[in-house]
């Protein structure tokens, strides 16, 4: 894996097929997980316009109408959807009134990430082209992401994330495809904690030079 650059057309990285698969394989996992971890959320039918979709689909997260306030039981999709105030009322009024439209917009930038990773499916390392007009959310995507592993390693600090550069090179880093072959799960998770880290921090990094440099994406 290179992380993103900016050139003229975009932001590019370059993946491996295997580096791919994984990464759309979990953007859509975790599109799932907000897609069926709401309580009180009815079930919808259909699937998106795009060509590519999460495992399990079932339509767009409803949106535009009061929902259950209660917080999703998965703490992993608390993560993605916390509280909006230490207030227990004022929390659960936000999450009455905005947890579905915020879950389908997470839902919506997951979709595009994996429709963009595989894409072309390129049988060697190639391009990951993102264009300016999609990189805060392919940038939200991967921060949603990395937010699902972080809380499935059991991740609270900085000193625990850097920590785990530590434990792949006591452990040995075979990369996403061989870590998960290996039998090693919680090896396979920190790789591609890591892997998305370099991706997010590197793709935050080209949007904040265009920034300053006047050029960007949305309008």
């Amino acid at each position: 894996m290179r992380p993103f650059r900016a050139e003229a057309h975009g932001y590019v990285a370059e993946l491996e097929p295997s580096e791919r698969i994984v990464l759309a394989q979990l953007a859509g996992d975790v599109a799932q997980m907000l897609q069926e971890g709401l309580p009180g959320r009815p079930g919808t039918s259909g699937v998106p316009d795009d060509a590519w979709s999460p495992p399990g689909w079932t339509g767009p997260v409803p949106g535009g109408h009061a929902s259950d306030a209660t917080p999703p039981p998965d703490p992993a999709v608390r993560r993605l959807l916390p509280d909006a105030s230490d207030d227990v009322e004022v929390a659960a009024e936000f999450r009455r009134f905005t947890q579905d439209d915020l879950a389908a917009r997470k839902v919506g930038r997951l979709v595009l990430l994996g429709r963009t990773l595989v894409d072309s499916e390129p049988t060697e390392a190639a391009p990951f082209v993102v264009v300016r007009e999609e990189a805060e959310d392919v940038a939200g995507a991967l921060t949603d992401v990395r937010l699902v592993l972080a809380e499935r390693l059991g991740l609270r600090t900085d000193e625990q994330v850097e920590g785990l550069y530590d434990e792949l090179d006591r452990e040995g880093d075979d990369g996403p495809d061989g870590a998960e072959a290996g039998g090693a799960p919680r090896r396979f998770l920190v790789s591609v904690f890591l892997l998305t880290g370099l991706l997010q921090e590197s793709l935050v990094d080209g949007m904040l030079a265009d920034l300053r440099a006047g050029r960007g994406g949305r309008r």
